[in-house]
């Protein structure tokens, strides 16, 4: 397994400012084109829930994240976004399954982060129905 997390320990170091518009750019389109191949597949749904809740706390301008969060979340939806993958999307089953270690594996790395973010989320959601009511 370290091999695995030096790989993506990598390639968070090599990911610059200018990939952060690259993948805003490109991750709706991506997931719509994947998403009817992810819904039939019980754990490829998380993989898509898991890159959805990347992805808005990545360009969510009111919380505040490190570069090297940042950087992580940027290169595991690149990895997603990317048609050059270990497995090809194309290959039914397995397509996805790089996809899912590598959002995995930063998603853990960045727990702490994304466990904050979802907690600022829920606050902001009470706080809204609480002066709905």
């Amino acid at each position: 397994a370290p091999a695995a997390n030096d790989n993506v320990a990598a390639g968070i170091d090599a990911v610059r400012p200018e990939d952060v518009d690259a993948v805003k750019g490109g991750f709706w389109t991506k997931l719509a084109e994947a998403r009817p191949r992810l819904g039939r597949l019980g754990k490829a749904r998380d993989l898509a829930r898991n890159t959805v809740l990347l992805f808005e706390m990545l360009v969510d301008p009111s919380f505040k994240i490190p570069w090297r969060t940042a950087a992580g979340i940027v290169f595991a939806l690149a990895y997603f976004i990317s048609s050059f993958d270990v497995i090809p999307d194309a290959v039914p089953v397995l397509g996805f399954f790089d996809d899912a270690l590598v959002v995995a594996e930063v998603a853990y790395m960045f727990s702490a982060d994304i466990k904050r973010y979802e907690e600022t989320r829920r606050a902001r959601s009470e706080k809204r129905s609480r002066r709905a009511a």
